[in-house]
């Protein structure tokens, strides 16, 4: 499956790249035909592996003057994740039938995909620089977006595909036990505090099994490859810091029986969780900012107890101790399509779409909007929404219950964060699995950091080559 899935990249890569919006066209594979509706409206075909988009089922806000046809490419193929090995061929095979749409000219307008998917076929010359119909078309602009998106987002100076909200996954600490120089910290920064704090409090959480080598390795190793070149290097603080974690093992806390704990047991267990910030019993929290909401004030302002924090991220030499993961799937519009301008209507209305909520409702984690006028209302939205950061529920104190409002200036200073971190949702999760399987053993002592480090080279290279 695998070469004749390279050989149909071969052939796909000769036919888009000729395809694209200009003057050269190839002769053997043109434009697709915008299609039309019986009642005569232009129709935007919608390309996904199952998923819609929550616009195309609210009949008071979707489009009345397009149609829209979704085709969904894993129709009829059944999902199987027993094992790798069938787990590979399923995604395998939907990506043969998205190939297959394409090599036949029968691509869709729009097309729903993964981070995996938007680079593959951002490599092959098959999505359309998204800038283009920005800068030639109505809708939305360059200035309606967060410039951290575009920051994020953009290779080799063109946008090949957006999203509509994205997670960022940071870590903090007080600031009076980490000062503010020490931001997005080094590795050797991050073993320095480790020395210094380990003996008296928890660095990190101690639930979770080689917890100090999952937090202090989960930005540095994807540093340690560059996906736009397709290289990578495991060299360096990489090195240092799993053999630092190998040297330091984290005596991991049994994990409650819930199956027979006492209510007692319940309260007092949530209790120090929760509490771990305010008592000053852990160093460093891991935080998920999922949107400008309670839970980021809650995450902060409250378990921090009012305090200053310290982003110091997680240890990375470039300095950007951070990653960010697109909170649903990214959208892009091929360069086949002969309706492009439709097609991007339809995807500015996705990225506008917001639902009205009531006071007592939620949007859930739709994460941070990609459009400044959504974070703007995000973050003016009054006290009495639910989930709004304004809210007088952000202070967390379970004996005393007392509630409280976040500040202004600690509101402000939140928001300069998120407008500080780029956007950049395009890191693999399978290299992600395979640096795992690697720095187990490591921790372990089922081999040397050295070892590992050699190993993670020559697998990665390989993963990378076959992508090439």
């Amino acid at each position: 499956m695998k070469s004749s899935l390279l050989f149909l990249s071969a052939i796909l890569m000769a036919a888009v790249v000729s395809c694209s919006t200009g003057a050269e066209r190839s002769s053997e594979i043109s434009l697709t035909e915008t299609k039309f509706s019986e009642s005569g409206k232009p129709i935007v075909v919608v390309g996904t592996f199952g998923s819609t988009d929550p616009l195309f089922n609210d009949q008071n806000n979707k489009p009345t003057d397009i149609e829209i046809e979704i085709v969904n490419y894993a129709k009829g193929i059944e999902a199987d994740y027993s094992t790798k090995e069938k787990e590979n061929a399923y995604y395998d095979a939907l990506t043969y039938e998205l190939d297959m749409a394409l090599l036949s000219g029968n691509a869709p307008d729009l097309l729903f995909m993964d981070a995996n998917d938007a680079m593959r076929l951002n490599r092959l010359g098959a999505l359309t620089d998204l800038y283009s119909l920005m800068d030639e078309f109505d809708e939305l602009k360059r200035e309606d977006f967060l410039p951290t998106v575009f920051e994020g987002m953009t290779i080799d100076g063109k946008l090949p595909a957006i999203m509509d909200g994205y997670f960022i996954y940071t870590a903090a600490a007080k600031t009076k036990f980490v000062p503010k120089e020490y931001e997005n910290w080094t590795a050797a920064e991050a073993m320095e505090f480790y020395n210094k704090f380990h003996e008296e409090i928890d660095f990190c959480s101690r639930t979770e099994e080689a917890s100090l080598a999952e937090y202090m390795l989960k930005v540095e190793s994807m540093e340690c490859i560059d996906i736009n070149s397709l290289k990578c290097s495991f060299d360096g603080a990489f090195r240092e810091l799993l053999g630092f974690c190998k040297d330091n093992p984290v005596q991991v806390m049994p994990p409650i029986d819930f199956s027979r704990a006492s209510d007692e047991q319940w309260r007092e267990f949530f209790y120090d969780e929760e509490c771990k910030g305010i008592n000053d019993v852990q160093l460093i929290f891991p935080i998920c900012i999922d949107g400008f909401n309670s839970g980021l004030g809650q995450q902060t302002y409250g378990y921090f107890n009012k305090e200053d924090l310290t982003f110091v991220g997680y240890p990375s030499e470039n300095g950007n101790g951070t990653y960010t993961r697109s909170a649903s799937q990214l959208f892009g519009i091929c360069s086949q399509s002969g309706n492009k301008e439709n097609a991007w209507k339809l995807l500015c209305l996705m990225l506008r779409h917001q639902p009205i909520l009531e006071p007592n409702m939620s949007d859930g984690t739709r994460g941070i909007p990609v459009l400044k006028k959504q974070l703007q209302r995000d973050y003016d939205r009054p006290a009495n929404y639910h989930q709004s950061i304004n809210n007088d529920n952000i202070l967390y104190n379970p004996i005393e219950k007392e509630g409280g409002f976040i500040t202004q200036e600690y509101k402000d200073m939140l928001y300069d964060y998120i407008m500080s971190i780029p956007a950049d949702i395009y890191r693999e999760n399978e290299l992600r699995y395979i640096v795992d399987e690697e720095v187990a053993p490591v921790i372990l002592g089922n081999c040397t950091a050295e070892q590992a480090a050699e190993i993670l080279q020559n697998r990665i290279e390989i993963y990378l080559s076959e992508r090439s």
